[in-house]
């Protein structure tokens, strides 16, 4: 698969020399998910590295039949559960389209097996993972520190289209409060302003 929106978007995490994209794009596989399809249950290993292209991803955790949405993935992301990956255990997240979504899958351990060859490609992977930790340790720290309001604002300037793309009970999920708590929250900023 050689497309080059794949490769623009992994250039523009790090820099990928023209061979170690030529040996890269054979492991690359089209997927295609329909609205509320599942890429990765609880429960499931993981081999697979994910790239979105179109569409939206949410993962979340169950906890006593409760849902909870931990985050959401936009395009160009990677919609991938590392804790199972890179550990083996069995995912203790689901990962879930919420609009239709076209995506790259490939094979994490062929992915790794090209390190050697093309250091550039291990550099694309340290830019990923720690594009994600800061992404997460910011997200934890904003879900303690800070007010409802606050973090719906910091939502909103994170994924400034997301909003009108799914439901408002995903977003209330993801803030840590009821979607009639958003609902208050909305309609106190739209007076404001």
């Amino acid at each position: 698969m050689d497309d080059p929106k794949i490769y623009k978007t992994l250039n523009s995490i790090s820099p990928i020399t023209e061979e170690a994209w030529s040996d890269l794009k054979p492991l690359f596989e089209p997927l295609k998910l329909k609205r509320n399809d599942y890429l990765v249950r609880e429960g499931s290993k993981a081999s697979y590295c994910y790239l979105l292209m179109e569409g939206v991803v949410r993962v979340y955790y169950n906890k006593e039949g409760n849902e909870y949405n931990k985050t959401f993935f936009v395009p160009g992301m990677f919609p991938t559960p590392l804790t199972a990956l890179l550990s083996g255990a069995p995912s203790s997240l689901s990962f879930q389209s919420l609009l239709p979504c076209q995506l790259v899958k490939f094979s994490y351990n062929g992915f790794r097996s090209l390190f050697i060859q093309h250091r550039c490609l291990e550099s694309l992977m340290l830019q990923i993972l720690e594009g994600l930790w800061i992404k997460k340790e910011r997200h934890d720290i904003h879900m303690v520190t800070n007010d409802a309001t606050t973090n719906y604002l910091i939502f909103r300037q994170d994924y400034p289209e997301l909003e009108n793309q799914i439901p408002q009970y995903h977003i209330a999920s993801y803030l840590g409060i009821t979607p009639i708590q958003l609902s208050r929250i909305r309609a106190q900023l739209a007076k404001q302003g």
